[in-house]
C-alpha cells in the first residue's frame, strides 16, 4: 500500500463517505447525462457497513463499498477516486481491500458493473483479473452497462486465533462460520460476558485483525480488569458503528462456576446422546471449556459441534 494512502473500513454513513458519493454522482451526471437517470436508482448504497474510504494526508480521496448479492457473491460498487489523486493507482488499492475484505467474510465471487464508457474502469477491472459477463439482475437489458465477475480466494482462511500463543483456542470453532464470516471465539465471548457487553457479528467483521486478537489475549478476572476490558471493546464498538455498546447483566454465579455440580441442562444434552459426564470431569476442565459446554447446550447452536468438543475435551473417547 502507499505510505500516502490509509484506508479506513467503515459504513456507508460515514460522513467522507457520503461527500465522496455526492461528488461521483455529480460527476457521473455530468459524463452521461440523462442516462444516469436509469443507473441512479441502481447505485443507492443506504446503510451498509462494508464501505471503504481511502486518505491522502487525512483528507478522503477515494472510496469504494461491497454489497451482498446472495450467499456466496458479493457486488463491488461506487468504485471513486477524486480527480486530483488520479493516476497514483489509488483505484487498485481500494479494489484490492474490498476483495480481502470480502474474502474475509467468506464470499467466494465478486461481480461488478461499470460502463461500456468507462474505458479505464474496464481496464482496472480486467488488470485485476476480473471476465466480463453476461448483464445480470436489473442490468440485464441496458445495452451500456458491462458486468463482470471475479472468483476470490475459494475458502474460509484458517482463524487468527489458531495456535496463538496464550490464547485458549478450540480445534471444533474452526468450524464456526455464520453469514460468509468466522465467528467470534469463544474466549471472547467469556471475556464479554464477564465484562457485561455484547458484541455483534457484524461488529466484530469491522474490527482489525490485531484489535480481534487484543480482545483474546487481554485479562478479564479482576475487577480492575473488567473495566478495562470493558472500556476497550465499547471504544472499538463506537469507534467503528458510532452507537454504544449493547448492555448485559453479568451473572455473578455463572453454572460454569459451580465446581461441584455438573448443570442438568449440560447432563440432559449428553444423555441424548448416549454419553455421561461425572462431576469429576466436570471439575477438571478449564473454566473456559465449562462455559463453552454450557454455550453448545443452547438450542442456537447445532448439535454436531457439541460432540466435538467433548471429543477435544477428551471426556468422550474420539
Amino acid at each position: 500500500m502507499s505510505d500516502q494512502l490509509k484506508i479506513k473500513r467503515t459504513n456507508s454513513n460515514d460522513p467522507d463517505f457520503k461527500k465522496l458519493i455526492v461528488q461521483l454522482d455529480n460527476e457521473l451526471w455530468n459524463e452521461l447525462n440523462e442516462d444516469q437517470a436509469i443507473y441512479d436508482q441502481y447505485n443507492k448504497v443506504p446503510d451498509l457497513n462494508t464501505a471503504i474510504v481511502a486518505y491522502e494526508n487525512k483528507k478522503p480521496v477515494a472510496i469504494g463499498c461491497l454489497k451482498n448479492h446472495n450467499d456466496d457473491t458479493v457486488e463491488i460498487k461506487r468504485m471513486y477516486v477524486v480527480k486530483e489523486s488520479r493516476g497514483k493507482k489509488y483505484s487498485k488499492i481500494v479494489l484490492k481491500e474490498q476483495e480481502q475484505w470480502a474474502t474475509e467474510r467468506g464470499f467466494i465471487y465478486a461481480i461488478l458493473e461499470t460502463s461500456i464508457h468507462f474505458k479505464a474502469a474496464r481496464s482496472l477491472y480486467l488488470n485485476a483479473g476480473y471476465t466480463v459477463i453476461e448483464n445480470y439482475d436489473q442490468y440485464k437489458d441496458l445495452e451500456e452497462s458491462v458486468c463482470m465477475k471475479k472468483e476470490l480466494i475459494n475458502k474460509i482462511e484458517p482463524s487468527e486465533f489458531k495456535e496463538l500463543a496464550g490464547v485458549e483456542y478450540f480445534d471444533f470453532e474452526e468450524d464456526f462460520v455464520e453469514q460468509n464470516m468466522r465467528c467470534i471465539p469463544m474466549i471472547v465471548r467469556f471475556k464479554m460476558d464477564a465484562a457485561g457487553i455484547k458484541l455483534k457479528l457484524s461488529e466484530w467483521s469491522k474490527f482489525k485483525k490485531e484489535e480481534r486478537i487484543e480482545l483474546a489475549l487481554k485479562p478479564c478476572i479482576t475487577a480492575e480488569e473488567t473495566r478495562l476490558y470493558n472500556n476497550y471493546l465499547s471504544g472499538l464498538i463506537r469507534k467503528y458503528t458510532n452507537n454504544w455498546p449493547t448492555v448485559l447483566s453479568v451473572n455473578q454465579s455463572p453454572e460454569w462456576a459451580d465446581l461441584a455440580n455438573v448443570p442438568v441442562m449440560l447432563q440432559k444434552k449428553i444423555k441424548k446422546f448416549g454419553w455421561k459426564i461425572s462431576k469429576e470431569q466436570w471439575k477438571n476442565l478449564t473454566d473456559l471449556q465449562r462455559f463453552v459446554l454450557i454455550k453448545l447446550c443452547k438450542e442456537s447452536h447445532e448439535n454436531k459441534n457439541f460432540p466435538k468438543a467433548l471429543k477435544e475435551f477428551e471426556l468422550i473417547k474420539r
